[in-house]
């Protein structure tokens, strides 16, 4: 992991590398991660405000130009990621509780634009989503269904009633 770390290093200080420029106003409402320039690599810093700690930290993502001209990201250990949401849901480097500032639209190449930034939090808890979602689906599916079990059983009651009860008057209406 290191390896590729390094290798990604040597690749930015041999092709120029654009950082986010120091002003912060408002961008252009779209996102761009497409690159024309594959093999690229940009550097990116992101500010991490770590919980119970106090002052700032940061790292440095490295954006790369796929060959397909999607932009990927790469943390410092090496490991790839598809976009911001891969990243937080899968990187090691952050936890739960810690917020990162970076540009609004991370992971863009772009150099011209102008800066808006947003803080969001450094890992996402995927498996507490699923969690939640997955015991809600379970609680619909059992009040659904037992719904369902007691409003057939009191209607099979209820035929079951008038039956009898046109059983019993069909013969003494046959008697007379």
């Amino acid at each position: 992991m290191c390896a590729a770390a390094m290798t990604l290093a040597v690749l930015m200080v041999a092709s120029p590398s654009s950082a986010a420029t120091p002003h912060v106003q408002a961008s252009s409402a779209t996102r761009q991660t497409r690159c024309d320039s594959p093999g690229k690599v940009f550097a990116q810093k992101v500010i991490v405000a770590h919980k119970g700690k106090k002052g700032l930290d940061s790292i440095t993502l490295f954006l790369v130009c796929r060959p397909n001209g999607n932009v990927g990201i790469v943390d410092h250990e090496g490991k790839s990621y598809q976009d911001l949401d891969d990243f937080r849901a899968n990187n090691e480097i952050l936890g739960e509780d810690d917020e990162i500032t970076l540009p609004r639209d991370f992971p863009s190449v772009d150099t011209s634009r102008e800066l808006e930034l947003m803080t969001v939090s450094g890992k996402t808890n995927s498996i507490a989503s699923w969690v939640w979602w997955l015991t809600g689906g379970i609680a619909l599916v059992v009040f659904t269904s037992g719904g369902g079990t007691l409003w057939l059983r009191a209607r099979r009651r209820t035929a079951r009633a008038s039956a009898s009860d046109d059983v019993m008057a069909t013969p003494s209406a046959t008697g007379e």
